[in-house]
């Protein structure tokens, strides 16, 4: 089971719940839509983690910019998907660009890794996407990003997700440890309450009516440091080791996440409608919209 370091000072808003006790309640969307974590408790995915661990992780090889911008964030079904490939012995030609390059760099050319990491994948593709359907029984998704990261990534600085898509969608998504090692994640205020902290600071109205992203950029980036400046926050976390195959759903533009430690993962992602919702009124954009609003009469302190 995860390893988990409450922080005092951060509102506790992880929940530990076993398939079964999802599936008896009717799902988790309500409380998901609320801006919670739901860690699935006494579940493993049963993953063959060697297959990834055969895989040449770094893409320096690959020429083509798009095939290499496609790598960095790569999709599952591009392993076990497509058309079939030809070829003799243990090599392989593909259709698509993007398959090629992983059976001739992320595969180092061997038909064998290459037909064990689809494996491996098409059936944790297949168990996320059944977690997602009792999850979600009332959801209806119009748009699915099955994401894999084979790369490492460390100390990542604080943020909220920023899509840039200004769009009034609801998102639900679930993630996963494909390592062997704990994937280390920090969590701290939600972005509603980091948004009241900072509101009359910041002059955060002048966001108000504006697409949600731009704030968003403004708090990561200016507020927090971004990507450059690592060691300007310094909010109290909760600390989480997510075990290898462990699953946990959260929202992420709503529960701010700091990635310590990861190696391979699954980040899946469904764009899902705002009215197959629990409460639409949870979805992001109106619930920045309404804080303008409260915001805006409330009182100043003199």
């Amino acid at each position: 089971m995860a390893k988990i370091e409450r922080h005092p000072d951060v509102e506790d808003y992880i929940h530990e719940l076993t398939l079964a006790q999802i599936e008896a309640r009717g799902g988790v969307a309500d409380i998901f839509e609320e801006g919670r974590m739901i860690l699935l408790k006494d579940y493993r995915l049963d993953f063959d983690f060697g297959a990834l661990e055969a895989l040449h992780k770094s893409i320096d090889a690959v020429e083509d910019i798009r095939v290499r911008k496609s790598l960095k964030k790569l999709q599952a079904p591009y392993f076990f998907e497509g058309d079939p490939p030809t070829g003799q012995g243990n090599k392989l030609v593909f259709c698509e660009p993007i398959r090629q390059a992983i059976f001739d760099v992320l595969c180092k050319g061997d038909r064998e890794i290459f037909n064990r990491v689809g494996r491996a994948l098409k059936s944790t593709h297949e168990e996320i996407v059944r977690i997602f359907g009792t999850c979600f029984p009332n959801y209806d998704p119009f748009r699915f990003i099955p994401s894999v990261r084979l790369t490492r990534t460390l100390f990542e600085n604080l943020h909220w997700d920023n899509h840039s898509i200004d769009d009034d969608f609801h998102q639900a998504r679930i993630f996963a440890n494909l390592d062997t090692r704990p994937r280390i994640w920090h969590t701290s205020f939600r972005f509603p309450e980091m948004m009241k902290r900072l509101y009359r600071e910041h002059r955060l109205d002048r966001f108000a009516g504006k697409d949600p992203n731009l704030m968003l950029d403004y708090i990561n980036g200016d507020v927090l440091g971004g990507t450059r400046n690592t060691w300007m926050e310094s909010l109290p976390k909760h600390r989480i080791a997510f075990d290898p195959g462990e699953v946990w759903l959260g929202e992420s533009r709503l529960i701010s996440h700091q990635i310590f430690y990861g190696e391979s993962a699954m980040v899946y992602m469904w764009f899902v409608r705002a009215d197959t919702m629990a409460n639409g009124a949870n979805r992001f954009n109106h619930r920045i919209d309404a804080l303008h609003r409260a915001m805006a009469i409330q009182p100043q302190a003199s």
